[in-house]
């Protein structure tokens, strides 16, 4: 028996276009179903792909938020990931990437209404999308992603595509859910409660009211807690030959030094013939000179501590038989705390000085010298990230004179702020240094008591960075038929939009370069030189004169769209948007979408349009500052010595982080884009069906910045890309890297979406399974107008430091026997080129052989499994249990150091693979 029925209005507004749920909306959309299942069938499909996932499909994956939902599909790739923010720049974000065209071309709505971007965005771009974290994953419903981009009805800045949330309602029943992940290792291990409660029903009596309240925590995972991620040493066989990798930082303990010609030494192995607990002795091949490079990698975290709060509720009340009003209220609070090694400085060592007779000249250092320190007397630092979050809808939707109509009034705001710890002035070591009170060359532990003290009463405490994203918006749509054609209603749908966009950056005193004593919070006197007391301090080892500012964007649009069932089998859909921007004028773009179902249980459907996306307020506003370092450690070279000695400036000695500048820049021009996709749906039996959907993205004048590996790689060729910024403890004025955003010139990217489906009866139960697959045929990308192209399909590029999966796939196979539900899940990722790296030879008798050579490795495709069993003990009650990554595969071995999103972690890409291993999950549920 088969039972007609109709997907939600939310899919046909978000999706289908303007049409609200009239008969056209309930024609279009209504799709044939077996009763109890929800396989996707050919009645279903509309012109535009998209993939839903209804709560039951949800519960299924494993996922324990929607964070963790996101990356489990195979659509998304490129986005944020939390194991990035601990010594990267994600602050705590985790986003949404469709096809791996970026977050701030990926529109994430709630309930089909835009959100305010992330609060921590930076101003290059970076982190200009919705944080994910803020969503619980106890009231959503359904997700449905639709992976064509520039709807007219959403607006045509979603270029990559839309993932739309959709929110529990009408609920008069109670939900309460109790869960805990345990990793192996007593690590990152997460509880979870959920309650939600609601009552009213809108039918019968008129009114609904649903409240959901959500808290989760996780502990915190080290590097060492895995062998893979243990240490920045990694030995390894490639070739039939051995090597050593190993990725540390010239700012040791016991600290390194400048000799006088400017190479890196060590004192400590000087006097003792060996590098202290911690420390990896480099010999430079050229000079033959020794130092000793810190193990950073060994004191890091891969997962941060975390907790999320979250409160969501809704209220419907019907005021007329045919006018409904609501009210939507969402707030979260996200923190996470993540901890580094202790903070790498720079100290100046006069010659003449104590510690320069005592240390340096018995070396034969005659002249001023500069000591690169990690000053793990100190301890590590920590950086606590705290994101809150809230959402307020209220608004309307009915009948009126023949129009299906909904409007809302909509506020979003997203407030970040960033305390730090451990970090101390570098003019307050200088003052140290002076005093005798510290010694960067003893080991750690050996500083005395004072030393210890006076390094702990200078160590910053507080606020470093904050920022506020808000977004107040009104819509206003509605839709009806106009005349019978051939195959149906023709049916008009038009509205309009306004929506004004804020964001303004607040970093701290100390972070803006305004305190002379940043632990008592003592104003500076601007123009003083140290020594003199009012002289303003800057962090030591990542200095900084961040620049408050705030700007403001107004937008509206206009949208008109018509469907056209030409004949029974053939339906035409056309859409015009206009939208104005106060800061970059008028733009019109365009959608034209068919689907045409020539006999029954075949498809086919494509669609063409434009789209047309502004650069973020930051990008286009921000005043020119510093910006922290860059992600990847680089050598100095003969090129970079050049640019450097142009501009007055000099480079780092060894292996080292440059400092970063950045800023607003008022020329930059909106991207625009063109896409299209078609597809194919075949139903070759009724419990099968098999889907493919082809779809191309061009973008033109990309905005972004020069990578920094292209940069480093040929200095000269991205000359504009360099800037200078002096070290405030030393004086001196080092090259930087200018990450300024630019109009990069054209990316193009091409791909194939792939959804296979199927049902069957078994002696066991009902079998469902699903193939969720993307195949990348082509991505290229451009440095500069007018360049060439770069691509990272099955590739790391040095150039765009990203790698882009040529396959990527999630396969599900669900059994229901009774009250048992058994489902097991693969997700396999293709293999890739990794970067080159430069390793050093081990010889046969395990000893190094001081020869290096440049290596890249193939990593090989990667497969996890995931099982589940849920049972149904009552009809209130459920138990799941689930192992994640069944067979504990560790991630595979990466040379990549840095890279775009990417943190500190060396050994593996914490990008792209779980560090946890075999992860164990059980869920309570009980509904009443």
């Amino acid at each position: 028996m088969f039972l007609k029925t109709k997907l939600s209005a939310s899919l046909v507004l978000a999706f289908g276009g303007a049409i609200a749920p009239s008969a056209f909306a309930q024609q279009a959309l209504e799709r044939v179903e077996i009763t109890g299942s929800s396989i996707r069938r050919v009645d279903a499909e509309g012109a535009l792909p998209v993939t839903v996932l209804q709560r039951a499909d949800i519960e299924k994956t494993g996922a324990t938020s929607v964070t963790d939902l996101l990356q489990k599909m195979p659509g998304l790739q490129g986005g944020t990931t939390e194991s990035t923010s601990v010594g990267g720049d994600g602050k705590g974000f985790a986003g949404a990437s469709i096809h791996n065209l970026t977050e701030n071309r990926t529109l994430v709505l709630l309930n089909g209404r835009r959100l305010a971007n992330y609060g921590g965005q930076s101003l290059t771009g970076n982190l200009a999308g919705f944080d994910l974290n803020s969503l619980p994953l106890a009231a959503i419903e359904r997700v449905e992603v639709l992976t064509d981009g520039a709807s007219a009805l959403y607006g045509a800045d979603a270029i990559a595509g839309v993932v739309n949330f959709i929110t529990r309602r009408n609920m008069s029943t109670g939900d309460l859910s109790l869960g805990a992940s345990r990793p192996k290792g007593a690590v990152a291990r997460e509880e979870r409660f959920s309650l939600s409660k609601g009552i009213g029903d809108l039918e019968t009596d008129g009114f609904n009211l649903m409240a959901s309240f959500a808290v989760d925590r996780r502990s915190p995972m080290n590097g060492t807690d895995r062998s893979f991620s243990k240490t920045g040493v990694i030995d390894f066989e490639n070739g039939g030959k051995r090597y050593q990798a190993f990725l540390g930082s010239v700012r040791g303990a016991p600290a390194n030094a400048t000799d006088d010609a400017g190479d890196l030494v060590n004192p400590h192995y000087f006097r003792t013939g060996a590098c202290a607990s911690s420390n990896i002795k480099v010999t430079d091949p050229g000079t033959n000179k020794t130092s000793c490079y810190y193990d950073f990698a060994s004191k890091l975290e891969t997962y941060s501590e975390r907790k999320r709060h979250s409160f969501f509720t809704t209220a419907t009340v019907k005021v007329a038989p045919d006018h409904t009003v609501f009210a939507d209220v969402l707030l979260s609070r996200n923190t996470s705390s993540g901890k580094l090694a202790a903070v790498p400085v720079e100290i100046g060592i006069a010659a003449g000085s104590a510690l320069h007779d005592e240390y340096l000249a018995p070396m034969g250092i005659t002249g001023d010298s500069v000591a690169y320190w990690r000053a793990a007397d100190l301890g590590g630092r920590t950086d606590e990230n705290i994101s809150d979050f809230g959402n307020v809808v209220i608004g309307a939707n009915g009948l009126l004179a023949g129009w299906d109509y909904k409007g809302a009034i909509t506020h979003s705001e997203s407030r970040f702020k960033q305390n730090i710890s451990g970090y101390p002035g570098g003019l307050a070591l200088n003052r140290l240094r002076d005093s005798g009170t510290i010694n960067p060359f003893l080991e750690v532990g050996q500083q005395d008591a004072a030393g210890v003290a006076a390094l702990s009463a200078v160590a910053y405490k507080g606020l470093w960075d904050a920022g506020d994203s808000k977004l107040t918006s009104a819509d206003l749509s509605g839709s009806r038929e106009l005349f019978q054609l051939a195959g149906g209603p023709l049916s008009l749908g038009t509205g309009a939009s306004f929506y004004q966009e804020q964001f303004a950056g607040k970093p701290s005193l100390f972070a803006q370069g305004k305190l002379a004593d940043p632990v008592a919070g003592t104003l500076c006197t601007p123009g003083l030189q140290y020594p003199d007391p009012g002289a303003c301090d800057q962090r030591a080892g990542d200095a900084a004169a961040i620049v408050p500012y705030s700007a403001k964007r107004n937008a509206y649009g206009l949208f008109l769209e018509l469907n056209a069932p030409l004949v029974k089998s053939f339906e035409l859909n056309g859409a015009v948007r206009y939208d104005h921007y106060d800061d970059f004028g008028s733009t019109t773009n365009g959608k034209t979408s068919f689907r045409w179902t020539p006999v029954q249980g075949l498809l086919f459907r494509g669609s063409v349009g434009t789209g047309f996306k502004a650069p973020t307020v930051p990008q286009v506003k921000a005043t020119a500052q510093p910006y922290g370092v860059t992600s990847a450690a680089y050598e100095s070279t003969a090129a970079l010595e050049a640019i450097a000695t142009s501009l007055g400036a000099q480079t780092r000695p060894g292996e080292v982080q440059y400092d970063q500048t950045a800023g607003g820049n008022a020329n930059l021009k909106p991207e625009k884009s063109r896409q299209a996709t078609i597809g194919i749906v075949f139903e070759p039996v009724p419990s099968v069906s098999l889907g493919a959907d082809l779809w191309h993205v061009a973008v033109r004048d990309v905005i972004g910045q020069v990578s920094e590996g292209s940069a480093f790689a040929d200095p000269a060729k991205y000359a504009s890309s360099w800037a200078v910024q002096r070290d405030n403890a030393t004086g001196i004025d080092y090259i930087a890297f200018k990450a300024d955003n630019q109009n990069l010139g054209k990316l193009y990217s091409t791909g194939i979406d792939f959804n296979v489906q199927g049902r069957t009866s078994t002696p066991l139960g009902r079998l469902t399974t699903q193939l969720l697959a993307t195949y990348m045929l082509r991505e290229k990308k451009q440095q500069a107008a007018g360049g060439e192209y770069f691509s990272a399909v099955g590739q790391y590029d040095p150039s765009l430091t990203t790698v882009t999966f040529r396959w990527q796939g999630r396969a599900t196979a669900s059994l229901k026997t009774g009250n048992w539900t058994n489902t097991l899940q693969a997700n396999f990722k293709s293999g890739y080129k990794d970067a080159v790296a430069e390793v050093q030879i081990v010889n046969a008798d395990g000893t190094l052989s001081g020869e290096y050579e440049d290596v890249q490795l193939k990593i090989k495709r990667y497969v996890t499994f995931d099982f589940q069993s849920q049972f149904q003990a009552t009809k209130n009650f459920s138990i799941t249990a689930g192992l994640l990554n069944v067979f504990d595969r560790d991630p595979p071995l990466s040379l990549a150091n840095g890279g775009l999103g990417k943190g500190q972690m060396f050994g593996y890409d914490d990008r792209y693979y779980d560090a946890r291993g075999r992860t164990l999950y059980v869920n309570g549920n009980f509904t009443f």
